[in-house]
C-alpha cells in the first residue's frame, strides 16, 4: 500500500502534493455549490495572458485609492478558468526600480495609503496650447515599462484596460510598445475609453480586438475562440458573488484594497455615463462583501478599503447596513473611503451610527447643485434639506462636519457661475468642505448631446477635448482663469472649514459679515 498517496498502481505512486501539481497544471477551477470543481484541460496548450494598466497622461492626476479593479476581475476570471495570468501597472508606486529613481526606499503616500503618482511632464498637445498647465506622464517613465515588458514570456495575448476618454494617449502609447516588442501578438482593449467610444478607440489605437462594458465574461469567450481554449468559455457565472476576487496579488506590494459591493447605477444623471458601461445595476450579496473585505485585507496586511460603487447606499436595510453590522462584530481595525459620491438621502441616523463604528473615513456626498431646474434635470437625487439632514446625522454619529466632503458641479451647458457659487455657499453654510467637479462632456450622455445641439462643443471631437481640467465648453484661456477663481474661492472656503470658520456660523458673525458687504458694494457705486 502507497500511504499519503492519491493514487497508486504497479509502475507508479503518486503524492497528494504531485497530484495537485498535475490538477494546477491541467485543470481550470470553478466554484459550484460552495465547491471547487476541476475541470480536465490536459493536452491543451495552456496560455499566458498579459494585463496592462496604462500611464495617465492629463494635467493633474493623483492616487485617490487607485486601481484597475476592472483588469484586476479580468485577470482573477481568466486564471480561475485556467489560463496564466501576469500583470503590468504602469501607475504602481511601489516598483523598486521607481522608488530608486525617486531615491525612497517607499512611495510618498498619506497615512490612508493614497498619494501621488510619479509625474514627468511632455509638451502640451496641440488642442492645449491655450493652457497655462503643463501636460504631464503620470506614472513610470517609458523605459522602466520596456524593462518590465522584457522580462515576460511572449503571451498568447495582451489586454490592455483603459480610463477616462481623455487619457486615450496612455492605451495607445502602451499598444504601439507593444507590438514594437511583441509583434503578432493579439491585443485586446476594453475599459471606459473602449466602451464609451468604440469607434475613436478602433480607428486610432487600432487595437486587434475590443471589449466594451463589463469585460469578464466577454474576454473569455473571445479568447476561448481565438486561443483554442474552451475552458475559458465553460460555466461562466450566474452572479456577480460568483466571480473570483480581484487578483491583488499579481502586486508586488500594495497600500489599500479596492472593491465593489455593486455594479452599475439605478439612476440616469444627465452627465453620467455609468449605465453605458454597465446598463445594468446588481448588488452583491452582504456576507459576501463583508467576506471579501476581511478575507483580503488580512491576507495583504493592509487597513484601507476603497468602495468603488456608483450607487453604494441604494437598499441600505437589505444592503449596507447588514454588511457593517457584520464588519463591526469582527472588530477589525479598517478605514473605509468612498471616493466616489454617495447618495446623501439614505444616511439616516442608523446608517451614520454604522458608518462611524465601521471605520468610515473619507466620505463624499453628491450634491452638484442647489438650483431646483438643475436637481429636477438631473435626476432629484437629494435635496439642499436632505443634505442637511445627512450631514446632521453623521455629525450626531461621532464625523466632524469638516472631514466630510460634498461634490458640486460645475461649467455644464447653460449653467451659469451663481448657480455654482450658491452651491459652495451652501455646502459651506452646512461646515462641509467642497470638491468641485468641473463637466466633462461624455459622449451618449444627454448633456453630452445638449453641448453639441448649443453649438458648446464639436460634434465627433477628439476626446482630448473633454479633459474636464479645461472646462470642455469653453476651451480658452480666458475660461480657464474664470473658473479658477471660483475654485480658489471653494478652497479659501475649505482652508476656513479646515480651522471651524464658515461664512454663516455663528449667527453674529454672519448678520455683520453680510451687512459690510453690502457697504463695500456701495463704494462702487
Amino acid at each position: 500500500m502507497c500511504r499519503g498517496r492519491v493514487f497508486a498502481g504497479s509502475n507508479f505512486c503518486l503524492t497528494h502534493r504531485d497530484f495537485f501539481a498535475i490538477i494546477r497544471e491541467n485543470a481550470a477551477l470553478h466554484v459550484r455549490g460552495g465547491f471547487f470543481v476541476a475541470i480536465w484541460t490536459g493536452g491543451m496548450k495552456k496560455p499566458y495572458l498579459l494585463c496592462i494598466n496604462p500611464w495617465i497622461f492629463d494635467f493633474a492626476a493623483y492616487d485617490h485609492w487607485s486601481k484597475p479593479l476592472g483588469l484586476l476581475y479580468v485577470a482573477a476570471y481568466l486564471r480561475q478558468k485556467g489560463a496564466g495570468v501576469g500583470l503590468i501597472d504602469c501607475l504602481d508606486k511601489h516598483h523598486p526600480e521607481l522608488l530608486k529613481l525617486q531615491g525612497r526606499s517607499k512611495p510618498k503616500q498619506h497615512r490612508y495609503g493614497h498619494g501621488p503618482f510619479h509625474r514627468e511632464t511632455l509638451p502640451n498637445p496641440a488642442p492645449f496650447q491655450f493652457m497655462p498647465r503643463r501636460y504631464a506622464r503620470y506614472g513610470w517613465p517609458e523605459h522602466l515599462f520596456v524593462t518590465e515588458l522584457k522580462k515576460h514570456p511572449t503571451p498568447d495575448a495582451i489586454l490592455v484596460t483603459s480610463g477616462m476618454t481623455y487619457w486615450y494617449p496612455g492605451p495607445q502609447r502602451v499598444i504601439q510598445i507593444c507590438r514594437e516588442h511583441f509583434p503578432g501578438t493579439p491585443i485586446l482593449l476594453g475599459g471606459i475609453y473602449a466602451s464609451l467610444t468604440p469607434e475613436h478607440a478602433r480607428n486610432v489605437l487600432q487595437p486587434d480586438y475590443l471589449i466594451s462594458g463589463p469585460g469578464e465574461i466577454a474576454a473569455a469567450n473571445l479568447l476561448g475562440d481565438l486561443l483554442d481554449f474552451p475552458a475559458l468559455q465553460q460555466d461562466p457565472p450566474q452572479h456577480i458573488d460568483d466571480f473570483p476576487y480581484p487578483a491583488f496579488d499579481l502586486y508586488r506590494k500594495i497600500s489599500y484594497l479596492a472593491t465593489m459591493a455593486s455594479r452599475g447605477c439605478p439612476f440616469r444623471c444627465t452627465f453620467c455615463a455609468t449605465y453605458k458601461i454597465d446598463e445594468n445595476f446588481s448588488q452583491r450579496r452582504p456576507e459576501r462583501v463583508t467576506e471579501e473585505i476581511l478575507r483580503q485585507t488580512r491576507r495583504f496586511g493592509v487597513h484601507d478599503v476603497a468602495f468603488y460603487d456608483d450607487a453604494l447606499l441604494m437598499q441600505p436595510e437589505k444592503h449596507i447596513k447588514p454588511m457593517l453590522r457584520e464588519i463591526i462584530a469582527s472588530k477589525r481595525d479598517l478605514r473605509f473611503h468612498t471616493p466616489n459620491g454617495l447618495h446623501a438621502r439614505y444616511i439616516d441616523e442608523e446608517l451614520a451610527e454604522l458608518m462611524y463604528r465601521s471605520g468610515f473615513k473619507t466620505i463624499r456626498l453628491s450634491l452638484e447643485s442647489t438650483a431646483k431646474e438643475r436637481r429636477r434635470d438631473i435626476h432629484n437625487k437629494i435635496t439642499p434639506g436632505e443634505m442637511t439632514r445627512a450631514v446632521h446625522n453623521l455629525v450626531q454619529a461621532g464625523f466632524r462636519a469638516r472631514d466630510l466632503e460634498t461634490y458640486i458641479i460645475m461649467g455644464l451647458p447653460g449653467q451659469a457661475s451663481d448657480e455654482v457659487i450658491e452651491t459652495i455657499l451652501y455646502a459651506n453654510n452646512l461646515g462641509v468642505r467642497v470638491r468641485l467637479a468641473a463637466f466633462s462632456p461624455i459622449p451618449g450622455t444627454v448633456d453630452y448631446q445638449r453641448a453639441i445641439e448649443q453649438g458648446l462643443f464639436p460634434e465627433n471631437a477628439d476626446p482630448l477635448l473633454t479633459n474636464n481640467t479645461i472646462i470642455p465648453l469653453f476651451r480658452t484661456r480666458e475660461a480657464y482663469y474664470r473658473f479658477q477663481t471660483i475654485r480658489k474661492f471653494a478652497a479659501m472656503l475649505n482652508e476656513g472649514v479646515e480651522k471651524e470658520i464658515t461664512l454663516f456660523k455663528p449667527a453674529e458673525f454672519r448678520t455683520a459679515l453680510f451687512s459690510a458687504l453690502d457697504r463695500v458694494r456701495s463704494w462702487d457705486a
